[in-house]
């Protein structure tokens, strides 16, 4: 089947079915794992498709986020030992802030190991998982993003800023070559960049894997971060970051 009618039918199979993996795609149309990765790429490049770890899924509109539930199940692993990491950087009696990155649920998970924590949020998961394990915890409200399930908005923004934070952890779709921290979602990165403001440090969470090009907004530069967790030495990719690495 040559790459057109293959094109066809791919997105045809993810209309359907909202998303597949690599190895689904290979089993459907015949074809090697080489191929099928490289029809993603195309299509991806034609904005067409996301690709996620081992798959993709059909894209809705262009800079559209990859969903939540499709996030979570990725790079658990990464995830796992990134958020540890991290916990080593809260101290007893801190007031966190905390995006809605599937990333950050991770560490959310881990918060109740710190006595006297007070989470600082706008996910609605991480809210409940907090609450759930006995941390104090603050939800900003707001218009809810069906994507991230994350609340967005002038009423979030509002919320935010009247806190201040000893740290702030969030992450991002993209860290660039050159430094820049890069989302497709321009609403949440505008709440980040409150959370940065309004938090004494920053902390970026990055698996090694979103070292690559921009995303269609830019969050900020790692000028403008304290610290990046990741869950292996990346550091000599960055030359003249290299005391922000962890």
């Amino acid at each position: 089947m040559a790459f057109k009618d293959r094109e066809n039918s791919i997105l045809e199979y993810l209309g359907k079915n909202r998303e597949a993996t690599v190895d689904e795609l290979c089993a459907k149309f015949f074809v090697s794992v080489a191929t099928i990765r490289r029809d993603l790429k195309a299509l991806a490049e034609k904005g067409k498709i996301i690709r996620t770890h081992g798959g993709a899924f059909l894209s809705g509109f262009p800079g559209e986020s990859i969903p939540q539930e499709l996030r979570e199940r990725e790079f658990v692993e990464e995830k796992d030992i990134i958020a540890k990491k991290c916990l080593d950087l809260i101290h007893d009696g801190d007031s966190v802030m905390i995006d809605a990155s599937s990333t950050c649920l991770q560490l959310i998970k881990l918060l109740s190991a710190k006595k006297a924590i007070v989470l600082i949020t706008n996910s609605t998961k991480a809210s409940f998982i907090s609450a759930k394990t006995g941390v104090k915890t603050i939800v900003t409200g707001g218009e809810v993003s069906k994507t991230s399930f994350s609340y967005i908005g002038s009423i979030a923004e509002e919320t935010i800023r009247k806190f201040n934070a000893d740290i702030c952890f969030f992450s991002v779709c993209s860290l660039s070559p050159d430094g820049l921290l890069t989302n497709n979602s321009t609403s949440e990165n505008q709440l980040c960049r409150v959370m940065l403001e309004k938090s004494k440090k920053s902390v970026l969470l990055l698996n090694s894997q979103k070292i690559g090009e921009p995303k269609l907004n830019t969050l900020c530069t790692l000028n403008d971060v304290d610290f990046v967790v990741s869950e292996k030495n990346i550091s000599d990719k960055f030359p003249g970051y290299e005391e922000k690495f962890i």
